[in-house]
């Protein structure tokens, strides 16, 4: 896949992750989060952007299914804890 196709699958995930904390959190949970958990999808899209020219090295790192799969785990974590 082209560089630009993986940006946006990324990307896409972290829009759901992202809009999913936010609907579950405040509607489900009725819970408000604080800054740093409410985007802490787009804190790890950041980290995916800042490291993806640096990953041509290590093959799993560079792979847009880690960084999807990363951000979806985060995002449960964070409602995990703010459900306990």
């Amino acid at each position: 896949m082209p560089k630009s196709s993986n940006d946006l699958e990324v990307s896409l995930v972290t829009a759901f992750c992202l809009l999913a904390l936010a609907i579950v959190s405040k509607k489900i949970l009725q819970v408000q989060l604080d800054v740093i958990s409410l985007y802490g999808p787009v804190w790890i899209y950041i980290a995916y952007i800042i490291t993806r020219d640096k990953q041509k090295e290590a093959k799993v790192c560079s792979n847009p299914l880690f960084w999807s799969a990363a951000i979806i785990l985060v995002t449960l974590a964070i409602l995990a804890i703010y459900a306990l």
